[in-house]
Parts: structure tokens; C-alpha cells; sequence
């Protein structure tokens, strides 16, 4: 019986570090490798690490002169590769098989914005987007680096010469979990 009682309040005692939100309340949030600033809007946070530069910048030619707002939605890039299984890649090297499961079965999503340099097409930033569910925000911030850095690692783009001129560009991909194996 006492066997019985420790099993049932260690799942108790898992069952609530599991749920707890990092980013509730917080400016920035700190992990062993990482700090994020954190910017919480309605039922949504953003965030993205401190040393990202690009974050809220407009775009700008490589002259300084800004992009007209009409013609920031002219600029794309195309990607290398096969970005679904890129993608699925990163999650499969960043969460266990138990926590992909959960994020598939409660068809999580992640908005994940990239920046990358107009001339390499190298991701240079990632600002991570998602809803405040439990199964996100639970997800401490050296977790989110580790997909962060999969995700420089294997995303590539092909930068067209347009815009080649920018001095960055940024690309926004919605990512569903429960996507990424159909």
C-alpha cells in the first residue's frame, strides 16, 4: 500500500513540474545555455534570444535605406531542401518520442520566424511563436535552444537577386507538429 502511495504522488509531483509556464510573467527567461526575451500577447508568447539583432527591425536595403511597407511582402526566398522533413528532423534530435507524441495528439503548432542573411541563405535568428497550451510552455528555454540550433543547422535558403539588396530577410513557417508525419 505504501508503494502504491509513492507511485501515485510522484505522478502527481511530475504531473505539475510538467505543467509549469517558464514564460508567464517574465521579460526574459534564462536556461543553462540560453536567455530569451519573452513577449506574451493575448493568448500567444514570442520568443526569441537575446542575442538576435534583427528582431523588430524593419527591412532595410544594404544602403540603410528602408523597404517601403507595400513592398516588404515583394522580397522571398526559396528554400533548399525538403523543409517538412528538415523540420521533422530538428524536432526528432530536440524531443523525446513521448513528447512529440503529446504535441502531435493535441495538434500543437509553433510559428517559427527565421532570419536569415540575403546573400548565404544561412538562418541567422529564429524567434519561436506559440499559444500558451501547457505542452508549450512547459518546454523550458534550453529545449526550445537546442531546436533553435537544429533548425540554423539544417534550414537553407536560395535568396533571389532582388533581394539580395536587403541587408537580411525573415521568413515565417507554421509549424504542426501533427504535419510533420502525414
Amino acid at each position: 500500500m505504501k508503494n502504491i502511495i509513492i507511485i501515485i504522488f510522484s505522478f502527481l509531483c511530475l504531473h505539475a513540474v510538467a505543467q509549469v509556464d517558464h514564460y508567464a510573467n517574465h521579460d526574459t527567461v534564462a536556461g543553462t545555455n540560453v536567455v530569451y526575451k519573452v513577449k506574451s500577447s493575448g493568448d500567444f508568447y514570442d520568443i526569441s534570444n537575446i542575442n538576435n539583432t534583427y528582431d523588430d527591425e524593419p527591412y532595410r536595403y544594404q544602403d540603410g535605406t528602408l523597404v517601403p511597407y507595400e513592398l516588404s511582402d515583394k522580397f522571398y526566398a526559396i528554400p533548399i531542401g525538403d523543409h517538412k522533413q528538415l523540420y521533422r528532423q530538428a524536432v526528432e534530435e530536440t524531443f523525446t518520442a513521448a513528447e512529440i507524441a503529446g504535441l502531435r495528439s493535441s495538434n500543437e503548432r509553433v510559428t517559427v520566424v527565421n532570419t536569415f542573411s540575403t546573400t548565404s541563405g544561412n538562418v541567422l535568428e529564429v524567434i519561436l511563436g506559440f499559444p500558451k497550451h501547457p505542452k508549450l510552455y512547459s518546454i523550458p528555454p534550453d529545449k526550445w535552444f537546442t531546436f533553435e540550433q537544429k533548425i540554423k543547422a539544417y534550414i537553407k535558403y536560395t535568396i533571389p537577386p532582388l533581394c539580395q539588396a536587403l541587408t537580411f530577410m525573415g521568413s515565417t513557417t507554421f509549424l504542426y507538429f501533427d504535419k510533420l508525419y502525414n
